[in-house]
């Protein structure tokens, strides 16, 4: 995350740095920490595409539109107030402690003992006579679009820390809208294997969140260990 933070710094705005900015994407999706969110989309998927792979990705690709919009938004307030901002996460060391803070926390929230509200996949389910479409992936989609990755917290934190430096609203949704189209590679792929995937979530997905919890949670003490002791 720091190499992140660093080569984008020194390195300027370039195409490299949307190359690496949608990897991260990608590396942040198929992290242990965010199969819970992959687990409800295969089942949300499977259930409106109903064994059809080009409904299912008409799904996907609306679902990722809708998290793209969130994401270029995102981008633009960051660019246009985040440096009115950074004196203030200096002067309280935010990047040292509100990362692990929510990494704990989202530890916490894989292991079951804390609960918050999330955008609901299984709402077609209760209502099978209005199947999801494209509008209703696309509407699902725009809350997502923040949605991230517990282990990836740290990772998104130095994103946004660039962009609110950099001060460009047109990069910072870029920039944005890389990284969240980087997510969407994986919950495309999902989609169109999502029968096969959701065999073997039944199988391993509630051994994988609890792991993904405590590394969540040991991952998010050892940064605040780390960040306190420099």
């Amino acid at each position: 995350m720091e190499n992140l933070y660093h080569f984008t710094i020194t390195g300027g705005i370039s195409a490299a740095t949307y190359i690496l900015v949608f990897i991260v994407g990608i590396v942040s999706a198929v992290l242990a920490c965010y199969l819970p969110v992959l687990a409800m989309f295969a089942g949300y998927v499977q259930r409106g595409a109903a064994g059809d792979k080009r409904k299912a990705m008409l799904i996907a690709i609306n679902f990722i539109l809708g998290m793209a919009v969130t994401s270029l938004a995102a981008g633009l307030i960051i660019a246009l107030l985040g440096q009115q901002f950074l004196p203030f996460v200096e002067k309280y060391r935010l990047l040292t402690w509100v990362p692990p803070i929510f990494d704990i926390l989202a530890g916490l929230q894989l292991l079951g003992v804390i609960s918050f509200a999330m955008p609901n996949f299984q709402k077609p389910m209760n209502q099978p006579e209005r199947p999801q479409g494209a509008v209703a992936a696309f509407k699902l989609g725009i809350p997502y679009g923040l949605v991230i990755s517990p282990c990836a917290i740290p990772i998104f934190f130095a994103l946004i820390s660039y962009i609110a430096l950099q001060g460009s609203p047109l990069h910072g949704a870029l920039l944005m809208t890389a990284y969240s189209l980087g997510k969407g590679v994986i919950l495309a792929a999902v989609a169109v294997f999502s029968i096969s995937i959701m065999r073997r979530l039944a199988k391993w997905g509630g051994p994988v969140k609890k792991v993904a919890g405590y590394v969540s949670i040991m991952l998010g003490i050892l940064f605040l260990a780390i960040g306190f002791m420099k």
